[in-house]
Formats: C-alpha cells, structure tokens, sequence
C-alpha cells in the first residue's frame, strides 16, 4: 500500500507531464529492489526513473540513500550537490527530512576532507541540517568547530549535546577523546573518569583502554580490554601494546560520531543505520568498526556478495581485521562457496601463527557442515596453539571441540572437554545443557545432569531444547508425570524438532496416553529426524514403548 501511495505521489505531476510517465514504471521495480536490498538494482532502476523524470526531489532522494548505502563516496557527493540548489527547509515539495539530513551531512564531509572545516561547521548551523539528529549535528559541529580552532563554540555545542535526550553519555565520550585529540591528557583523564560513571558500551569501554595505554596505565589498560572481550564477542584482542586511540584527529571524531549513530540504530535494527556506516567509512576508511558494521548489516539481509566486498575492506592494521575475516569465511558459506571460506581461515592462522581463533573459527565452520572429523583437527589445532595460557575467553573452542569429539564417539575426551569449558564459564546454558544431555541420554551421572540441566532452563527459560533436555532426565529417572509438563513446554517452543515430539510421544505413553503418544510420533516423522531415528520411530508406531 504504501509503494502505491509513493506511486501516487510521482503519477499525479506525472499526468501534467506526460513525458514523465514513464519513471513510474522504474520507480515501482526500485521499490522493490530497495525493500530487498539489492543495492546495485534500485541504483540502476532510481537512475533510470530520474533520466525520465530530472527534477523529481522523491526520486533524488531515494537514488542519494541508495548510493550512500553502497558507500558510492563519488556519486553520492555529486548528487548531493544536484540536491542543495533544489532542497529548501521549509518550502513546498522540499523533501524529506532523511534526503535533506543526507545533503547536509554529504556536503559537510566534503568540506571536512578537504580540510575547510569552518565551512563544514557553517554546513551544520544551516536549516536544512536540522533534520539530523540533533546529537550527530551537535557533536560534529563541537568537532568542526575545534577544528577550525574555535574552542568556546566547541565547547558550547559539546555542553548542547550532554542536556540532548539519551545523549548524555555519548557526549561525555566525545568531549573526552576531543581533549585527548588535542594532547590535553589531564583534562582528558579527568573526562574519561567522569564518562566510566556512564557505564557507556563496549565501544566506550575500548576508548578508555586506549586512552590508559596511550597514559601508560598498561594494567588499566589491560583489564578494560577484558572487559571489551566480553562486551563485544571479539575474544581475539590480545594486550593493549599498539592500541591506537580512538580519535586522532578531528575527521576521525566526526566519523566516531557517525557510527555511534550507525550502532545505535542498528540496534533497534532501524535500516538507516547502514548510511550512518557508509558516511562513517566514507570520511575516515581506517574506521573499521563502521565497515564491519556495514558488512554485518549487509549480511543480516541475505546480501552475502556485498558483505564479502564489505568485510574485505576492513584495514589490515584494524584490531577488527580476525573479526572480519571471520565473518567473510562465514559469509562465503552462506553463498556455498565452502572453499572460500576454508582458505580464508587457513590464510588467517597462517598470519596469526600465534592466533588460536581463526583454526578455532574453521572448526566451527567445519562442525556447521557436520564434518565432525575435520572440525575436531582444526579444533586440535587451534588448542595446541593455546598451550598452558587456557583462560575464560577461549571456552568455545573446548567447548567445539567437544561436541566433534562426541559426535565422532570419543566421549572421554569430549567429557573433559565440556568439563574445560565449564571450568572457565559455569553459567553456560549451551555447555550445561550438551554435557547435562549428553550424561542422559548414556544412562550415567542423573543427579549432576539434572543439576546442570535446571540451572541451564533458570538461564535459558525460552530455549526449548534445554526445556527437552530437562523433561528426559525426568523420564530417564522414572518421573513421568513431571517429564509431560516439561516437554509439553519444550515442544511449545520448539513444535516442528522431531527429537522433542519424540520425547514428549515417550511421555504421554508412559502415562497412559497412547493415542496422544503416537500422535506426537508421527509427527516426528514427518519432520525429518535423523536417519539413524526413523526405525524406532516406526517401531513405536506399531507397538509404543513395549516392543519386545
């Protein structure tokens, strides 16, 4: 309905214009190129609209978000610049807000990189850049305006950005890495203590380790890089030797401004977030968080190919670069292109011959294609290189290779391996529940297996298949009534797993509910178990639970 009405919109000039017409034809399939982001179709469909239709703002606007989107720098200026002649504030037919935002920004970048930083500060003064977010808006012009060695202006747009709503702690971070910038590294500390209080994410976080590292606070240092560990998933990055702050310069702040923005959105999974991390990545290309950013985005929509493109530009100097070249080995396996991805993982440990992570990602990769012997040796790999450093942030490579361990039946070692993991996560629903599972369904330990398997259902009370696992140490222990109420609930939140329904059939048979009972194993079978399953799943259809 509302591509119809956008539809409208250009029919209705249109029909005073016949030559315009056809734009609506164009229009319509760059909708829908848009809405599936292909990128580089609804570029081509929006170009061929605007040919028909020069001056349609509608048009223009949707063609300058989409050749930000693909992080066309080029392009996207000069249509920007087409757009400010015809873009007004306040006038009829003056655009969006999000194209007058896009204009306004554009063409500051542009005067930024080319170092003219007293216009770039008059840019985001303008009416048209109040359609930004009034946050981004300030805070850029605190750096543009520090750039052009306007210290009270800066200041004042900083102080105008804290009492902004929700952007009190972002503010903090920016005033904090503006005097760390200028080499004013007392005020800075004192900054950077007042911001801790915030409790500001792992990108702040990663700002503070970088800012004791650069004061020589090496231990500080290192104990918010465990923290960053932990905050952002990205277990690779080792000690803060060679942590580069996180804004050097002001080009860099204003591109620091700009992904906060791109997280934020990405967050409340808001799809502009993607142009805030191109225009990011377009004003300073070092900023690896914003290409990584960029290519997860990408990924998140299916858009494997522009991903893979995406990922790879992420600097090599980049403490992010293991962390993208993991997601672009993964990327490649979602367009099937297995060898790709294997190479790309060999090629990383082979640079990081001290690395564990990237042998332990091909494990994982290998173990998503059930090739369970390879995964355990990349697994092998990986630890070896470990040797006696074993700490908290490498528990998933135990962990991985535990399951290839006891998928390939050597439970002994796959046994200590979980035991490893728990060691340095005892709170881990997935490790409690494959090891806690993995002792029932062998007819050993109950007591600790329904220990581990309750706490992990206290951590995980939506994760039906830990709901499963609970329920059938209740049936393996004989307590059938409470093994129906608990797979009753696993089978709510996971109806179509064959292994649940399987076990819930087991249950109702065991409490006298035969109809129901092989109600739940039929359907079981018709949601593809495993081979190895479908004979006893037949068996029990002829003759329940007391086949002889």
């Amino acid at each position: 309905m509302r591509a119809f009405l956008l539809a409208l919109a250009l029919l209705f000039p249109a029909a005073c214009r016949p030559e315009a017409a056809p734009a609506l034809t164009e229009w319509l399939a760059a909708r829908y190129a848009e809405q599936q982001f292909d990128l580089g179709a609804a570029e081509d469909f929006y170009r061929r609209a605007l040919e028909a239709d020069p001056g349609n703002l509608m048009v223009q606007g949707h063609l300058l978000r989409i050749r930000v989107a693909a992080g066309d720098a080029e392009a996207s200026l000069a249509l920007a610049r087409r757009m400010d002649a015809s873009l007004t504030a306040d006038g009829p037919g003056g655009g969006k807000a999000l194209d007058k935002a896009l204009v306004a920004m554009r063409l500051a970048m542009d005067d930024m990189r080319q170092g003219n930083w007293r216009a770039a500060a008059g840019r985001l003064e303008t009416p048209g850049s109040k359609a930004l977010p009034e946050a981004v808006r300030l805070l850029g012009l605190a750096w543009a305006r520090h750039a052009a060695g306007d210290a009270s202006g800066a200041e004042e747009a900083l102080s105008r950005a804290e009492k902004t709503r929700g952007a009190r702690g972002w503010a903090m971070l920016h005033r904090a890495l503006l005097l760390q910038a200028s080499g004013r590294m007392d005020e800075a500390g004192r900054a950077f203590e007042r911001f801790r209080e915030t409790g500001f994410g792992a990108r702040g976080v990663l700002a503070d380790a970088a800012f004791r590292a650069a004061a020589g606070d090496a231990a500080a240092a290192r104990q918010q890089l465990r923290r960053y560990r932990l905050m952002s998933g990205q277990p690779h990055v080792e000690e803060p030797d060679g942590l580069q702050p996180l804004v050097s310069t002001p080009l860099e702040g204003v591109a620091e401004v700009l992904f906060g923005m791109a997280d934020a959105l990405n967050r409340r999974r808001v799809p502009v977030a993607l142009l805030y991390a191109r225009l990011a990545a377009m004003l300073d290309p070092g900023h690896g968080a914003a290409v990584l950013l960029a290519g997860d985005i990408l990924a998140d929509r299916d858009r494997f190919d522009e991903a893979v493109a995406t990922y790879r530009s992420v600097p090599a100097g980049s403490i992010l670069r293991p962390t993208a070249e993991a997601k672009r080995a993964r990327a490649y396996a979602s367009l099937d292109r297995f060898e790709d991805a294997v190479a790309v993982l060999e090629a990383e440990a082979k640079a990081r011959p001290e690395d564990p992570f990237p042998l332990g990602e091909l494990g994982h990769l290998l173990r998503s294609e059930e090739r369970y012997e390879d995964a355990a040796g990349a697994y092998d790999r990986a630890i070896a290189r470990i040797g006696e450093k074993a700490e908290a942030r490498h528990w998933r490579l135990y962990y991985g290779r535990g399951i290839a361990l006891e998928r390939t039946r050597r439970w002994s070692r796959a046994e200590q391996d979980f035991l490893k993991a728990l060691e340095f996560v005892p709170n881990q629903a997935y490790v409690l529940n494959y090891l806690g599972y993995s002792w029932v369904d062998r007819g050993e330990r109950y007591e600790r297996a329904e220990e581990m398997l309750a706490k992990a259902v206290g951590l995980r009370p939506r994760d039906g298949y830990i709901a499963d696992s609970l329920g059938w140490v209740y049936f393996r222990t004989g307590r059938y009534d409470e093994a129906v109420g608990e797979l009753e609930r696993a089978a709510a939140l996971e109806p179509l797993d064959p292994v649940v329904n399987e076990h819930l059939g087991d249950a109702y048979w065991k409490t006298g509910r035969r109809i129901e009972a092989r109600f739940q194993w039929r359907r079981a079978l018709e949601f593809d178990p495993d081979p190895e399953r479908i004979d006893g799943l037949r068996q029990r259809l002829d003759c329940g639970l007391d086949c002889g």
